[in-house]
Parts: C-alpha cells; sequence; structure tokens
C-alpha cells in the first residue's frame, strides 16, 4: 500500500488541485446565489467537505512528493507544461479558504472560520505572487516554446492574484482595523492590476495563436474556457469592493461604486462574448470526427471559469440589485452545474480505474496528438507575378 502511494506521490501533478478549485466554487455559489433552492446549501455543504477532503489529500501527495522524489519534482521547473500549473495551487488554496468564508461559518463557529479563511487567503497570496513572479521569469529566460505552444493554460500561473484579490474582497470587513482594511483594499487592488495586464497580453497572443497557427489539437479545447476565469473574478473584485469599502473610502464611495458598475458589466459583455466564442470551437470539435476531445484533468478547465464568471455575475446582482444579473446568474449556475456533474463523474471513474493517476505534460500531450492528427490550419493564397 505504502509502495503504491509513493508511485503515486512520484508522478503526482499539481494538475490535481484543478479538482479542487472546481469543487470548491460550487460550494461557494450554493451558499451565494441569489434564487434560493431547496436542498441547494445541503448539497454546497457536501461540496465544501468534498473541496477539503481532495485539498488535504492533494497537499499531502504533493508535500510527499518533494520529500521523498525531489529531483522528480525539480524537474516540473524546467517543464513549461507542469510548471504552469502551481498557479492552480495557489488559487485552490484562495478558494478553501473563500469557501471558509461563506461556507465553513455555518457549520464550525463562526470566529473559528474567518480565522481559517483569513489565514488560508494570506498563504494564498503568498503562493500566488510566487507564482505571478517565477513561472513567467521561468518561461521568459529557460523554457523553449514556439507559437503553436501559445495556449489559454499559460494564464493559470498569472490568475492566482486576481483569484486572491476577489476572495480577499470579501475579508474585508473582517479585518480588525479601519487601516488594516484599507491596507488590504490597496493590496486586493494592486494584485487586480497584475493580473489584468498580464491578462490582456497573453489574451493578445492567445487571439494572435488562435488567428495564425491553426486550429488546436483536442486535448486543448477545454483549456479555451480559461479565459473566462479571470473576466468573472475581475467583475468580482470591482463589484464587492464598492460594497465593503465605505468606512474609510466614504467620500470617494459613489464614484467607486460608479466606476465598479461600468467596468463590471463592460467586463461581462466581454465574458458573455467569450462563452459564444468557446462553445464554437468546442462545437467544433465536437462535431468532427477527426477532432477528438479525450478526457483528462483538462476538463476543469470548463467548471472553474465558468463558476469564475457565474460569481462575477452573482457579484454585479449584489452591487446593481436588479433582476437582469440574478436571471442571467442563475443560466450560468445551472449550465455549470451540468458541466460539473460530468467532469466529476468522469474525474471519479478515472481514479477508480487508475487512468488519472499517470499525468503527462499538456506539451508531451499536444505532441502526441499532433504525430495521429494532421494539423488543420488556414493558407492564404499568394499570387505570383
Amino acid at each position: 500500500m505504502i509502495s503504491q502511494l509513493s508511485s503515486v506521490a512520484r508522478q503526482f501533478g499539481t494538475n490535481w488541485f484543478t479538482v479542487v478549485m472546481g469543487i470548491g466554487i460550487v460550494s461557494a455559489l450554493t451558499y451565494t446565489s441569489p434564487i434560493p433552492i431547496p436542498g441547494l446549501q445541503s448539497i454546497g455543504i457536501v461540496f465544501f467537505l468534498l473541496a477539503n477532503v481532495v485539498f488535504i489529500i492533494a497537499l499531502g501527495l504533493w508535500s510527499w512528493r518533494w520529500i521523498r522524489h525531489t529531483d522528480e519534482a525539480l524537474k516540473d521547473f524546467s517543464d513549461p507544461g507542469k510548471i504552469l500549473f502551481y498557479g492552480a495551487l495557489a488559487m485552490s488554496i484562495s478558494i478553501i479558504g473563500n469557501d471558509y468564508l461563506v461556507v465553513g461559518r455555518h457549520l464550525i463557529t463562526p470566529t473559528t472560520a474567518i480565522l481559517i479563511s483569513k489565514t488560508l487567503w494570506l498563504c494564498g497570496v503568498a503562493v500566488a505572487l510566487f507564482c505571478v513572479v517565477t513561472i513567467p521569469y521561468l518561461l521568459f529566460v529557460s523554457h523553449q516554446v514556439t507559437p503553436e505552444d501559445t495556449h489559454a493554460s499559460w494564464l493559470i500561473p498569472v490568475v492566482p492574484p486576481i483569484v486572491a484579490a476577489a476572495t480577499g474582497a470579501k475579508l474585508i470587513p473582517y479585518w480588525s482595523t479601519l487601516s488594516e482594511q484599507f491596507f488590504f483594499t490597496v493590496l486586493i487592488l494592486a494584485m487586480f492590476g497584475m493580473t489584468f495586464f498580464l491578462f490582456i497580453m497573453i489574451s493578445s497572443l492567445y487571439y494572435s495563436r488562435l488567428v495564425y497557427c491553426g486550429k488546436i489539437a483536442g486535448g486543448f479545447v477545454p483549456s479555451v474556457w480559461i479565459v473566462l476565469g479571470p473576466i468573472g473574478m475581475s467583475m468580482t473584485v470591482f463589484s464587492t469592493l464598492p460594497l465593503v469599502t465605505q468606512p474609510f473610502l466614504e467620500p470617494w464611495n459613489s464614484g467607486f461604486q460608479a466606476l465598479g458598475i461600468i467596468f463590471a458589466i463592460s467586463m461581462w459583455g466581454v465574458g458573455v462574448w467569450w462563452i459564444v466564442i468557446a462553445s464554437l470551437y468546442s462545437l467544433l470539435h465536437i462535431t468532427k470526427k477527426e477532432s477528438k476531445i479525450p478526457f483528462s484533468l483538462g476538463w476543469w478547465g470548463y467548471v472553474f471559469p465558468l463558476g469564475s464568471f457565474t460569481t462575477g455575475t452573482y457579484a454585479l446582482s449584489d452591487l446593481l440589485g436588479h433582476s437582469f444579473f440574478t436571471g442571467a446568474g442563475f443560466i450560468q449556475f445551472m449550465a455549470l452545474i451540468g458541466l460539473f456533474c460530468l467532469v466529476l463523474t468522469k474525474t471519479l471513474i478515472g481514479v477508480f480505474n487508475g487512468s488519472l493517476l499517470i499525468t503527462k505534460s499538456p506539451k508531451l500531450e499536444l505532441v502526441q496528438q499532433k504525430s495521429k492528427t494532421p494539423r488543420l490550419g488556414y493558407v492564404i493564397p499568394v499570387k505570383t507575378p
């Protein structure tokens, strides 16, 4: 038994933390839904407990890998595919911390739940800042990539600061002094700016890759949805802050609220557009026999980004108090639940039959798929004199 666990730990990837992210965000949404559904919060408690169990197991295996198989763990930093998922580790910490604030305080004493939430949030901030500096730097100076290697998964290590910002905004009223609340508000806005700047640049690179390098391999189709993640979290930041910063930003709060409304609604429009694009791109692969979308942990790319966008829509609904965004958020939540049930079921099947316990680098999977399927690109005819 121990040897089997050691074998699993040896090749354990941080991409498993995407499972924690997906389960955790669905759990929180069951409690923040503005439309009451009988039994929904009871289901949310089950998901909260499941997210904690998966997080503890994943953290234990990841730690075991670093202790007993340090050489294998260090190799991740030279792999431009595997290193990206350290961002998932950072985001999972922030999401679990947020779950304690939203769900946990209904199971344990509120004081304890808030303390756990604060502690996890600070840990999430630290890991997020590590990822957003270290991983892009390695990509700049040591990783060898080509334009065709550009994928939306490049967003994974740069999104953690904005996830920490969105979850941290809800914690602002729970810091003891106004000076602390002001400090963390400044930190949250700084982390938002960090991610949003990088989000714009990487999205531009990804857009160029989709235009100039042809259709991506089927295994990377779920990653198209990752773009929704920072969009939803930026909406959450600017929809939440005006509601929690009134005690110390009162002179500017009306302007801050107006800015939040304009920005969040604008980003909501961008998110709806990307949902249409990502859906069409997914259908393009589903309807063609030569374009398979094999199941992998990458399918959690359908869950967390859509969950982030739903979180942002609910936050916008709270800020405006308008039924339009309440209804829109509910429709998104229903779609999210359908995708979540599908991906969770396939993940459990993959765990029990062992197919998900052997991880591969996304870059390796891409190479394998390229060897099996011809590249479908666009050729621009050039007239010769």
